[in-house]
């Protein structure tokens, strides 16, 4: 939209100039009625998506510190279905429907909810990296295990995870000094005579540049890329590698099982026999105490039984911990597309800037800017409030933790 182009904007430092006399009017981005209701209904989705993410947090937050990532990763997820709708909904709003009361108000907050929506969309990749790495740590060798331990303890997450949120916070600082709200009192449209524009010295400041549009763009955007699909590409072969070795396993049970029936086929005429024998004691036949067939089939049924109760426990723990390893991947790829059409869009800005502007109005920007822009933003707040059907197809368990929870708070309201 019209702040990320208008930042965009600032890709190339120039000397201070005096933008009111250059440009009459600020940066602007039009609204057909097709692109207004598109927006419109992404908003009402990220509107759902807020809630449906708080309940998540909520969900998690029961079994903190254990679940400290996903925990984590609902509130970011939350903030981001939050801005889009300050971002995106109101300026929709207001351009479209010429309401100045919107406009004044968007102006007003612009800045601070800009500034909060940059830290979130950095900080998401890293929590889905940690959130990876663990699963990641869960498939592999006891020696690897331990050499995380402390960073996946209890204690270790909640660490990890105040590390990324400070340096979110500090490595996206500059972009809240580096933009401004600036008036543009000699436009004849009311609805341009304030825009979003970068500061003087983030236009001038060369440094600012490298590190906001290199050093930022790497960190955010592309090492995560890199590092989540190799990661995945790691789970995804070690879940195809034990899948395959669960069927000799299960080929063995079958076979013990067939053997211990065998066994007891073979002794039974044995056992037949020793029962009817007797001895004589002090003159009077007595049976000799043999063991029971039955209490023999007894034995093997209770030892295949236990064995089998054991394996069906490993199987389920196993189940549990693919699900998890599942839900994860699915979040992690649908960021991996969003992620892909972010750098697409990044590699445009940096070095195909004529695509991206109109060719009658530098301060336009073009139809496929338009398209592309959004479809980026609308495929991240997606992918952010959506992430409860995921948990609930991938994840059973915690299918029936958010359904025991929604119980208990119907329950609740009665009393």
């Amino acid at each position: 939209m019209d702040i990320e182009a208008g930042v965009a904007f600032a890709s190339n430092p120039v000397p201070s100039i005096n933008v009111e006399e250059e440009w009459e009017c600020g940066f602007f981005e039009g609204y057909s009625t097709t692109r207004f209701l598109i927006i419109t209904a992404v908003s009402a989705i990220s509107f759902f998506g807020f809630f449906f993410n708080l309940l998540l947090l909520a969900v998690f937050q029961r079994s903190l510190p254990s679940s400290v990532y996903l925990a984590a990763l609902s509130l970011l997820d939350a903030l981001i279905c939050f801005t889009y709708i300050l971002l995106f909904g109101v300026d929709a709003g207001f351009v479209y429907l010429k309401n100045e009361f919107l406009f004044n108000v968007y102006h007003r907050y612009i800045v601070v909810v800009f500034f909060l929506s940059k830290v979130v969309q950095f900080a998401i990749p890293f929590m889905l990296i940690l959130a990876t790495l663990e699963r990641y740590v869960w498939t592999s060798a006891a020696q690897t295990r331990d050499f995380f331990k402390p960073v996946f303890s209890d204690a270790g997450r909640c660490i990890t995870t105040v590390i990324i949120f400070a340096i979110s916070v500090s490595l996206r600082m500059p972009i809240f000094f580096a933009v401004e709200v600036r008036q543009f009192p000699q436009c004849p449209d009311r609805f341009r005579s304030q825009s979003v524009y970068p500061t003087e010295w983030a236009r001038s400041s060369h440094p600012y540049y490298v590190f906001d549009f290199h050093v930022i763009v790497a960190l955010q955007t592309v090492l995560p890329f890199f590092i989540l699909l190799f990661l995945n590409g790691i789970i995804i072969q070690r879940l195809l590698i034990e899948k395959k070795q669960e069927l000799p396993d299960a080929r063995q049970n079958r076979i013990r099982i067939l053997r211990a029936v065998q066994m007891y086929a073979a002794i039974q005429p044995t056992l037949y026999e020793a029962a009817k024998k007797v001895s004589t004691v002090n003159g009077d036949y007595k049976q000799v105490p043999v063991m029971p067939e039955n209490y023999v089939l007894l034995e093997v049924a209770t030892e295949l039984i236990k064995e089998s109760l054991i394996t069906r426990s490993c199987r389920g723990k196993r189940a549990q911990l693919r699900n998890a390893i599942y839900t994860m991947m699915a979040i992690v790829t649908s960021y991996l597309v969003c992620n892909g059409l972010h750098l697409l869009l990044t590699f445009l800005e940096r070095f195909k800037k004529h695509l991206l502007e109109d060719p009658n109005d530098p301060n336009l920007s073009s139809t496929f800017y338009i398209i592309l822009s959004d479809s980026v933003s609308i495929t991240y707040l997606i992918s952010s409030a959506i992430r409860i059907f995921i948990y609930a197809k991938c994840n059973p368990k915690l299918r029936n933790d958010i359904g025991k929870f929604l119980r208990n708070r119907k329950i609740s309201l009665f009393f």
